[in-house]
Protein backbone atom coordinates (compact mmCIF):
# COMPACT_ATOMS: atom_id res chain seq x y z
CA UNK A 1 0.00 0.00 0.00
CA UNK A 2 1.04 3.60 -0.62
CA UNK A 3 -0.05 6.80 1.08
CA UNK A 4 2.06 6.55 4.23
CA UNK A 5 4.02 9.75 3.57
CA UNK A 6 3.02 13.41 3.78
CA UNK A 7 4.67 16.61 2.55
CA UNK A 8 7.11 17.70 -0.15
CA UNK A 9 10.11 19.61 1.24
CA UNK A 10 9.47 18.26 4.72
CA UNK A 11 8.16 14.70 4.60
CA UNK A 12 6.63 12.58 7.33
CA UNK A 13 6.31 8.83 6.91
CA UNK A 14 4.37 7.03 9.62
CA UNK A 15 4.56 3.31 10.31
CA UNK A 16 3.31 0.63 12.69
CA UNK A 17 0.02 -0.89 13.85
CA UNK A 18 -2.14 -0.39 16.92
CA UNK A 19 -1.22 -3.75 18.46
CA UNK A 20 2.17 -4.25 16.81
CA UNK A 21 5.56 -3.91 18.46
CA UNK A 22 5.72 -0.14 17.97
CA UNK A 23 4.56 2.83 15.94
CA UNK A 24 6.82 5.52 14.65
CA UNK A 25 7.67 8.44 12.43
CA UNK A 26 10.41 9.10 9.89
CA UNK A 27 10.90 12.80 9.18
CA UNK A 28 13.07 13.81 6.21
CA UNK A 29 13.99 17.31 5.10
CA UNK A 30 14.45 18.88 8.53
CA UNK A 31 17.37 21.35 8.41
CA UNK A 32 20.47 20.70 10.50
CA UNK A 33 21.33 22.56 13.68
CA UNK A 34 17.85 23.09 15.11
CA UNK A 35 17.32 22.57 18.84
CA UNK A 36 15.47 19.30 19.44
CA UNK A 37 13.45 19.58 22.64
CA UNK A 38 12.75 16.05 23.88
CA UNK A 39 10.69 17.40 26.77
CA UNK A 40 8.37 19.19 24.34
CA UNK A 41 7.99 16.00 22.30
CA UNK A 42 7.13 14.05 25.43
CA UNK A 43 4.62 16.71 26.49
CA UNK A 44 2.86 16.69 23.12
CA UNK A 45 2.67 12.88 23.06
CA UNK A 46 1.29 12.98 26.59
CA UNK A 47 -1.50 15.30 25.45
CA UNK A 48 -2.55 12.72 22.85
CA UNK A 49 -1.92 9.48 24.75
CA UNK A 50 -4.73 7.17 25.89
CA UNK A 51 -5.74 6.77 29.51
CA UNK A 52 -5.22 10.43 30.42
CA UNK A 53 -8.67 11.01 31.94
CA UNK A 54 -12.01 9.40 32.74
CA UNK A 55 -13.49 10.45 29.38
CA UNK A 56 -10.89 8.62 27.28
CA UNK A 57 -10.08 4.98 26.61
CA UNK A 58 -8.78 2.97 29.55
CA UNK A 59 -5.86 1.66 27.48
CA UNK A 60 -2.81 2.74 29.46
CA UNK A 61 0.18 3.72 27.34
CA UNK A 62 3.02 5.98 28.48
CA UNK A 63 3.90 6.71 24.82
CA UNK A 64 7.54 7.31 25.68
CA UNK A 65 9.48 8.27 22.52
CA UNK A 66 12.73 6.55 21.50
CA UNK A 67 14.88 8.62 19.13
CA UNK A 68 16.71 6.29 16.77
CA UNK A 69 18.40 8.73 14.40
CA UNK A 70 18.78 12.29 13.14
CA UNK A 71 19.50 13.98 16.49
CA UNK A 72 22.88 14.39 18.19
CA UNK A 73 23.79 16.43 21.26
CA UNK A 74 20.34 17.96 21.32
CA UNK A 75 20.34 19.24 17.74
CA UNK A 76 19.04 17.98 14.43
CA UNK A 77 21.66 16.58 12.05
CA UNK A 78 19.81 17.27 8.80
CA UNK A 79 19.53 13.52 8.29
CA UNK A 80 16.27 11.53 8.58
CA UNK A 81 14.84 11.68 12.10
CA UNK A 82 13.33 8.38 13.24
CA UNK A 83 11.34 8.13 16.46
CA UNK A 84 9.37 5.13 17.73
CA UNK A 85 6.88 4.55 20.52
CA UNK A 86 6.48 0.99 21.76
CA UNK A 87 3.06 -0.53 22.48
CA UNK A 88 2.82 -1.71 26.08
CA UNK A 89 -0.89 -2.27 26.83
CA UNK A 90 -2.33 -3.89 23.71
CA UNK A 91 -5.08 -6.43 24.43
CA UNK A 92 -5.38 -8.27 21.14
CA UNK A 93 -7.61 -11.04 22.52
CA UNK A 94 -10.48 -8.54 22.67
CA UNK A 95 -10.79 -8.60 18.86
CA UNK A 96 -12.58 -11.20 16.74
CA UNK A 97 -11.06 -11.52 13.23
CA UNK A 98 -14.52 -12.14 11.75
CA UNK A 99 -16.13 -9.06 13.34
CA UNK A 100 -16.47 -5.81 11.39
CA UNK A 101 -17.38 -2.56 13.16
CA UNK A 102 -19.92 -0.47 11.25
CA UNK A 103 -18.41 2.85 10.23
CA UNK A 104 -14.84 1.73 10.86
CA UNK A 105 -12.24 0.94 8.19
CA UNK A 106 -12.37 -2.81 8.99
CA UNK A 107 -14.67 -3.84 6.14
CA UNK A 108 -13.20 -1.73 3.36
CA UNK A 109 -9.63 -2.55 4.38
CA UNK A 110 -10.43 -6.25 4.05
CA UNK A 111 -12.12 -5.66 0.68
CA UNK A 112 -9.21 -3.60 -0.67
CA UNK A 113 -6.23 -5.62 0.53
CA UNK A 114 -7.66 -9.07 1.25
CA UNK A 115 -5.64 -9.23 4.46
CA UNK A 116 -5.71 -6.97 7.51
CA UNK A 117 -4.57 -6.63 11.08
CA UNK A 118 -7.90 -6.87 12.89
CA UNK A 119 -6.36 -6.09 16.30
CA UNK A 120 -7.66 -2.66 17.19
CA UNK A 121 -7.96 -1.63 13.56
CA UNK A 122 -4.28 -2.18 12.82
CA UNK A 123 -2.95 0.78 10.89
CA UNK A 124 -6.44 2.27 10.58
CA UNK A 125 -6.48 2.82 14.34
CA UNK A 126 -6.40 6.28 15.82
CA UNK A 127 -3.21 5.17 17.52
CA UNK A 128 -1.42 5.89 14.22
CA UNK A 129 -1.79 9.57 14.99
CA UNK A 130 0.93 9.51 17.63
CA UNK A 131 3.39 9.46 14.71
CA UNK A 132 1.78 12.63 13.37
CA UNK A 133 2.38 14.33 16.72
CA UNK A 134 6.05 13.37 16.49
CA UNK A 135 6.21 14.89 13.01
CA UNK A 136 4.34 18.02 14.09
CA UNK A 137 6.69 18.61 16.99
CA UNK A 138 9.65 18.53 14.61
CA UNK A 139 7.78 20.84 12.22
CA UNK A 140 7.24 23.41 14.95
CA UNK A 141 11.01 23.69 15.44
CA UNK A 142 11.29 24.76 11.79
CA UNK A 143 8.61 27.45 11.89
CA UNK A 144 9.42 31.01 13.00
CA UNK A 145 8.91 31.45 16.73
CA UNK A 146 6.14 33.97 15.97
CA UNK A 147 3.85 31.10 14.93
CA UNK A 148 1.32 29.86 17.47
CA UNK A 149 -1.01 26.92 16.78
CA UNK A 150 -3.69 26.29 19.40
CA UNK A 151 -6.69 24.01 19.05
CA UNK A 152 -9.67 23.70 21.38
CA UNK A 153 -13.02 21.97 21.68
CA UNK A 154 -15.67 24.23 20.18
CA UNK A 155 -18.49 21.68 20.36
CA UNK A 156 -19.22 18.09 21.45
CA UNK A 157 -22.67 16.70 20.82
CA UNK A 158 -25.10 19.58 21.22
CA UNK A 159 -22.93 21.51 23.71
CA UNK A 160 -21.31 24.54 22.07
CA UNK A 161 -18.60 26.66 23.70
CA UNK A 162 -19.28 30.39 23.45
CA UNK A 163 -17.33 31.94 26.34
CA UNK A 164 -13.85 31.65 24.81
CA UNK A 165 -10.93 33.76 26.12
CA UNK A 166 -9.56 36.28 23.64
CA UNK A 167 -6.08 34.83 24.13
CA UNK A 168 -5.59 31.07 24.23
CA UNK A 169 -2.60 28.88 24.99
CA UNK A 170 -2.31 25.13 25.04
CA UNK A 171 -1.94 25.35 28.81
CA UNK A 172 -5.29 27.15 29.12
CA UNK A 173 -6.98 24.64 26.81
CA UNK A 174 -5.57 21.71 28.79
CA UNK A 175 -6.97 22.93 32.11
CA UNK A 176 -10.04 20.73 31.53
CA UNK A 177 -10.03 17.12 30.31
CA UNK A 178 -12.49 18.04 27.54
CA UNK A 179 -10.08 20.70 26.23
CA UNK A 180 -13.01 23.10 26.14
CA UNK A 181 -11.98 26.56 27.45
CA UNK A 182 -15.59 27.49 28.28
CA UNK A 183 -15.78 26.17 31.89
CA UNK A 184 -19.57 25.86 32.05
CA UNK A 185 -19.81 23.96 28.76
CA UNK A 186 -16.78 21.85 29.68
CA UNK A 187 -18.64 20.45 32.69
CA UNK A 188 -21.70 19.64 30.58
CA UNK A 189 -19.55 17.87 28.00
CA UNK A 190 -17.73 15.83 30.64
CA UNK A 191 -21.00 14.64 32.17
CA UNK A 192 -22.35 13.62 28.77
CA UNK A 193 -19.20 11.72 27.81
CA UNK A 194 -19.12 9.85 31.10
CA UNK A 195 -22.75 8.84 30.47
CA UNK A 196 -21.77 7.75 26.95
CA UNK A 197 -19.04 5.49 28.32
CA UNK A 198 -21.54 3.88 30.67
CA UNK A 199 -24.09 3.37 27.88
CA UNK A 200 -21.64 2.29 25.17
CA UNK A 201 -22.51 5.35 23.09
CA UNK A 202 -20.34 8.00 21.41
CA UNK A 203 -20.39 11.62 20.29
CA UNK A 204 -18.90 13.74 17.54
CA UNK A 205 -17.87 17.36 17.73
CA UNK A 206 -15.91 20.32 16.39
CA UNK A 207 -12.32 21.37 16.99
CA UNK A 208 -11.37 24.98 16.27
CA UNK A 209 -7.78 25.90 15.43
CA UNK A 210 -6.33 29.37 15.90
CA UNK A 211 -3.09 29.79 13.95
CA UNK A 212 -1.37 33.11 14.62
CA UNK A 213 1.89 34.72 13.56
CA UNK A 214 2.14 32.99 10.18
CA UNK A 215 4.28 34.99 7.73
CA UNK A 216 2.66 36.39 4.62
CA UNK A 217 3.35 34.56 1.40
CA UNK A 218 3.07 30.85 2.27
CA UNK A 219 1.18 28.70 -0.23
CA UNK A 220 0.71 28.73 -3.97
CA UNK A 221 -1.98 30.55 -5.98
CA UNK A 222 -3.19 27.56 -8.01
CA UNK A 223 -3.01 23.90 -6.93
CA UNK A 224 -1.06 24.05 -3.67
CA UNK A 225 -3.15 26.68 -1.95
CA UNK A 226 -2.53 26.94 1.79
CA UNK A 227 -6.24 26.40 2.45
CA UNK A 228 -6.31 23.29 0.27
CA UNK A 229 -3.27 21.76 1.92
CA UNK A 230 -4.54 22.55 5.42
CA UNK A 231 -7.98 21.18 4.56
CA UNK A 232 -6.50 18.00 3.12
CA UNK A 233 -4.27 17.55 6.16
CA UNK A 234 -7.23 17.81 8.51
CA UNK A 235 -9.32 15.43 6.41
CA UNK A 236 -6.51 12.85 6.55
CA UNK A 237 -7.21 12.37 10.26
CA UNK A 238 -9.59 9.51 11.04
CA UNK A 239 -13.25 10.39 11.81
CA UNK A 240 -12.94 13.91 10.33
CA UNK A 241 -15.95 14.57 8.09
CA UNK A 242 -15.49 18.25 7.24
CA UNK A 243 -13.24 21.30 7.44
CA UNK A 244 -14.25 24.95 7.38
CA UNK A 245 -12.10 28.06 6.94
CA UNK A 246 -13.55 30.47 9.46
CA UNK A 247 -17.31 30.12 9.27
CA UNK A 248 -17.62 29.27 5.60
CA UNK A 249 -21.22 28.13 5.87
CA UNK A 250 -22.18 31.66 6.94
CA UNK A 251 -19.89 33.34 4.41
CA UNK A 252 -21.83 31.67 1.61
CA UNK A 253 -24.92 33.63 2.61
CA UNK A 254 -23.23 36.98 3.31
CA UNK A 255 -23.49 40.12 1.20
CA UNK A 256 -20.33 41.20 -0.56
CA UNK A 257 -20.32 44.80 0.66
CA UNK A 258 -20.41 43.76 4.30
CA UNK A 259 -18.16 40.74 3.86
CA UNK A 260 -15.26 42.46 2.09
CA UNK A 261 -14.51 44.97 4.80
CA UNK A 262 -10.76 45.26 4.22
CA UNK A 263 -9.01 48.41 3.02
CA UNK A 264 -8.52 48.75 -0.73
CA UNK A 265 -6.02 51.13 -2.25
CA UNK A 266 -2.28 51.47 -1.67
CA UNK A 267 -0.01 50.84 1.29
CA UNK A 268 1.49 47.84 3.05
CA UNK A 269 -1.82 46.51 4.41
CA UNK A 270 -4.04 47.51 1.51
CA UNK A 271 -5.99 44.59 0.12
CA UNK A 272 -5.73 42.47 3.28
CA UNK A 273 -9.17 41.18 4.22
CA UNK A 274 -10.01 40.33 7.85
CA UNK A 275 -12.79 38.10 6.54
CA UNK A 276 -10.30 35.90 4.66
CA UNK A 277 -9.33 34.05 7.83
CA UNK A 278 -5.65 34.32 7.08
CA UNK A 279 -5.58 33.04 3.49
CA UNK A 280 -6.20 35.02 0.30
CA UNK A 281 -5.81 33.57 -3.18
CA UNK A 282 -4.38 30.46 -1.56
CA UNK A 283 -1.58 32.48 0.07
CA UNK A 284 -1.26 33.39 3.75
CA UNK A 285 -1.88 37.09 4.48
CA UNK A 286 -0.37 37.27 7.98
CA UNK A 287 -3.71 37.37 9.80
CA UNK A 288 -5.09 34.62 12.04
CA UNK A 289 -5.95 31.39 10.22
CA UNK A 290 -9.08 29.96 11.79
CA UNK A 291 -10.15 26.44 10.96
CA UNK A 292 -13.07 24.38 12.18
CA UNK A 293 -12.72 20.62 11.93
CA UNK A 294 -15.79 18.39 12.22
CA UNK A 295 -15.70 14.87 13.68
CA UNK A 296 -18.31 12.13 13.39
CA UNK A 297 -19.14 10.06 16.51
CA UNK A 298 -16.57 7.37 17.31
CA UNK A 299 -17.45 4.14 15.47
CA UNK A 300 -16.95 1.73 18.38
CA UNK A 301 -20.25 1.54 20.27
CA UNK A 302 -22.30 -1.03 22.17
CA UNK A 303 -20.75 -3.83 24.22
CA UNK A 304 -17.25 -3.30 22.84
CA UNK A 305 -17.36 0.36 23.88
CA UNK A 306 -18.68 -0.58 27.33
CA UNK A 307 -15.56 -2.65 27.91
CA UNK A 308 -13.81 0.68 28.47
CA UNK A 309 -11.03 0.48 25.88
CA UNK A 310 -12.40 3.05 23.46
CA UNK A 311 -12.99 6.81 23.51
CA UNK A 312 -16.64 7.95 23.62
CA UNK A 313 -15.46 11.02 21.69
CA UNK A 314 -12.08 11.50 20.07
CA UNK A 315 -12.25 15.29 19.89
CA UNK A 316 -10.20 16.10 23.05
CA UNK A 317 -7.36 13.73 22.15
CA UNK A 318 -7.44 14.73 18.48
CA UNK A 319 -6.53 18.35 19.21
CA UNK A 320 -2.73 17.85 19.39
CA UNK A 321 -3.00 15.73 16.23
CA UNK A 322 -4.69 18.55 14.30
CA UNK A 323 -2.19 21.08 15.67
CA UNK A 324 0.57 18.78 14.40
CA UNK A 325 -0.94 18.43 10.93
CA UNK A 326 -1.22 22.23 10.68
CA UNK A 327 2.43 22.58 11.73
CA UNK A 328 3.53 20.03 9.12
CA UNK A 329 1.72 21.89 6.33
CA UNK A 330 3.03 25.30 7.35
CA UNK A 331 6.61 24.11 7.90
CA UNK A 332 6.55 22.43 4.49
CA UNK A 333 5.28 25.65 2.86
CA UNK A 334 7.82 27.70 4.82
CA UNK A 335 10.71 25.61 3.48
CA UNK A 336 9.28 25.68 -0.04
CA UNK A 337 8.90 29.47 0.13
CA UNK A 338 12.69 29.72 0.26
CA UNK A 339 12.69 28.46 -3.35
CA UNK A 340 10.17 31.00 -4.65
CA UNK A 341 12.56 33.95 -5.01
CA UNK A 342 16.33 34.36 -5.26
Amino acid sequence: MRGNSFGRALTLTTFGESHGVALGALIDGCPAGLEFDVAKLEAQLNRRRPGQSGITTARSESDAPEILSGVFEGKTLGTPICVIVRNKDARSKDYDPSYFRAGHADRVWEDKFGHRDYRGGGRASGRETLARVIGGTVAETILPNTVSIVGFTRQIGTHVATDIPAVLTREIVDEHSTRCPDPVVAELIEAELLACKEAGDSRGGIVELWIDGVPRGLGEPVFNKAKALLGGAMMSVGAVVGVELGEGHLDAAAGGKSFHSGVSGSGEDAGISPAANGIQGGITNGERIRLRVFFKPASTVGSMAKAGRHDPCIVPRAIPVLESMAALVLADLYLLSKLDTL
